[in-house]
Order: structure tokens, then C-alpha cells, then sequence
């Protein structure tokens, strides 16, 4: 009987040592394509950042009043004058 006790305990070693190595590997290979994407996603954080200072930047030269002024002009459009009229007497003021 021990020797057939021996056996088995080397069989369950044998694949216990063999999961240990397959986890192993899975393992590894999980933790290195995680790394990847996370670098992928860090390049693209990048990128998009930068993007988004490059958007902004232009959101602040269009809004900027010379920009307005210009692209007004280009238009046809000419510099209004304002003409304060009067105030109205309140006796002649139209009733509701």
C-alpha cells in the first residue's frame, strides 16, 4: 500500500506543479497585455491632451476681438453708430 500511496502523491505533485506552471504563464501573459493597453491608453491620453490645448488655443484666437473685427469685415459688415434717442414723457407714453 505505501508504495501505491507514493505514486499517487508524486500524480497530484505532478499536476499540482504543472497548474502552478499554466497559472503561471496565464498570468503573466494577462499581466503584460494589461501593461500594453495601459501604455496604448496613456499614448492616447497624450494625444488627447494635446488635442484638446490645440482646440482651445483656437477657441481663444476666434473669440478674440480682432478675430471678430476681421472676419466681420470680410463679411461686409461696417461699424454701427448708436444714436441715444430721447427719453419719452411719461404723459405721452402709450397706455396698455
Amino acid at each position: 500500500m505505501a508504495h501505491y500511496s507514493d505514486k499517487m502523491i508524486g500524480k497530484i505533485l505532478t499536476i499540482f506543479i504543472f497548474l502552478l506552471v499554466a497559472l503561471n504563464f496565464f498570468l503573466n501573459n494577462s499581466v503584460v497585455d494589461k501593461g500594453r493597453k495601459l501604455k496604448d491608453l496613456q499614448a492616447q491620453k497624450g494625444a488627447l491632451e494635446s488635442q484638446l490645448r490645440e482646440l482651445d488655443n483656437q477657441i481663444a484666437q476666434a473669440s478674440s476681438t480682432n478675430t471678430i473685427r476681421e472676419e466681420a469685415l470680410k463679411m461686409g459688415m461696417v461699424v454701427g453708430k448708436l444714436y441715444p434717442l430721447p427719453p419719452v414723457p411719461v404723459a405721452l407714453a402709450p397706455r396698455p
